[in-house]
């Protein structure tokens, strides 16, 4: 089994700060009992290429993909789902 990226792309909703303090709080703690590992997070400022201009992305090395599933799959994780809807405008996460 080896490790995988999770690629994070994200449009943050400026009107929902609690809701993404919640959400990030939260899903980091899920993170870590998998032990992933963030590899960086980076402020957009403007696209080059492309109209869609996301806010930011994050990347997260897992162990493996087992590991990515145990945490989008657990209940913990659903139970955060309306904060994430709230948090973000749009969010899409990409393993590689």
């Amino acid at each position: 089994m080896s490790k995988v990226n999770l690629i994070i792309v994200a449009k943050i909703n400026p009107k929902e700060s609690e809701a993404l303090t919640h959400y990030l709080g939260n899903v980091g703690k899920l993170f870590e009992q998998v032990k992933a590992k963030p590899v960086g997070r980076y402020q957009i400022s403007e696209a080059s290429i492309g109209e869609y201009t996301p806010s930011a992305v994050t990347v997260v090395e897992f162990p493996n993909k087992e590991a990515v599933n145990e945490v989008f799959d657990s209940e913990a994780y659903k139970e955060l789902l309306p904060y994430r809807e709230k948090a973000f405008t749009k969010l899409e996460a990409y393993i590689s």
